[in-house]
């Protein structure tokens, strides 16, 4: 089955401009791609909408956008990009064609934590194929390596902080898939950075 995997950035809301051309995207992204199934992954991040999830407002806004589409998945029991995705490969089989979606500037993390999770590729694989893809110097394509398919969307208007930001976050995210007590320093941090009570 084509089956895309969406990460979600926070809750939906109109206000969101960049949130809205990435969603949009991905609303073309069903027809091109001829996607069957859309995993939408994305937890309860604000205790002041504690009814919505991510996934629930992105579905939300995708049904009212592209009401013909209605096979979607909410992955809503995660908070960070790490949990996405292993809890968005509990919703996969070992046959589907997965297509995963998220911001450019974090395509190296996503590559890396999607190679792990999705298709269970070893450290030494990994390495290798993002060492290959990088070097290539033609970063604005689709990463591709067996069933798995990475795209990533360039949201308008980041700033040199975020940037900067998520440059740091790609490597301790990727460093806590391999090493339980900092996977859990980064749930923690993720955690106090949401006000979420553990």
């Amino acid at each position: 089955m084509k089956t895309g995997v969406v990460l979600c950035y926070g809750l939906y809301s109109s206000e969101r401009k960049d949130y809205k051309q990435y969603l949009d995207f991905i609303a073309e992204e069903i027809d091109k791609r001829g996607l069957e199934r859309v995993i939408l992954c994305g937890g309860f991040t604000n205790p002041e909408h504690s009814r919505d999830s991510e996934a629930s407002t992105v579905q939300e806004y995708l049904l009212s956008v592209k009401p013909d589409f209605t096979n979607y998945t909410l992955e809503d029991k995660s908070i960070n990009t790490n949990q996405n995705l292993e809890f968005a490969a509990q919703s996969l089989s070992k046959d589907d064609e997965i297509m995963v979606y998220g911001d450019l500037i974090r395509l190296a993390k996503i590559i890396w934590i999607a190679m792990h999770f999705l298709v269970g590729a070893s450290q030494e694989d990994i390495y290798k194929v993002v060492f290959e893809f990088a070097y290539a110097k033609d970063l604005y394509k689709d990463f591709e390596y067996k069933n798995l398919t990475v795209v990533g969307f360039d949201f308008p208007g980041k700033t040199r902080e975020e940037t900067i930001g998520q440059s740091f976050a790609a490597l301790l995210d990727v460093m806590a898939l391999y090493d339980e007590k900092k996977n859990r320093m980064d749930v923690e941090q993720r955690e106090k950075d949401f006000r979420l009570s553990s």
